[in-house]
């Protein structure tokens, strides 16, 4: 098996992940609020993990690391990662405004 094609596979497990922890941690406490319970719990850090699970699972999923993010012999970033990298702090950033405005619309703190 060649290494893109494991990269790719790594970014599907990736994104199976992913979605796995946004049900457990975004779907089930919107769906809590939606039903009225008195309080929902959700880890407002849980965002930055799907971030990260969105971004390079799709990157991994779609470019095989065709394009690497990083310089192994200098252990810096490339071009390709600091796109990453800002790519999955705005998502970070939206994911999370996005849920607390979605709970304060529906009456949680």
């Amino acid at each position: 098996m060649s290494a893109e094609v494991k990269y790719r596979l790594g970014g599907l497990l990736v994104l199976i992940v992913g979605a796995v922890v946004a049900w457990s941690a975004i779907w089930q406490p919107l769906q809590q609020a939606e039903l009225g319970v008195d309080t929902v719990a959700w880890m407002p850090r849980i965002v930055v993990l799907l971030a990260v699970c969105a971004v390079f699972g799709l990157y991994f999923l779609l470019t095989g690391n065709r394009y690497p993010y990083r310089d192994v012999e200098r252990s810096t970033l490339t071009v390709a990662g600091w796109l990453l990298f800002a790519i999955t702090a705005v998502a970070a950033l939206g994911g999370f405004f996005w849920m607390d405005m979605t709970l304060k619309s529906l009456g949680y703190r």
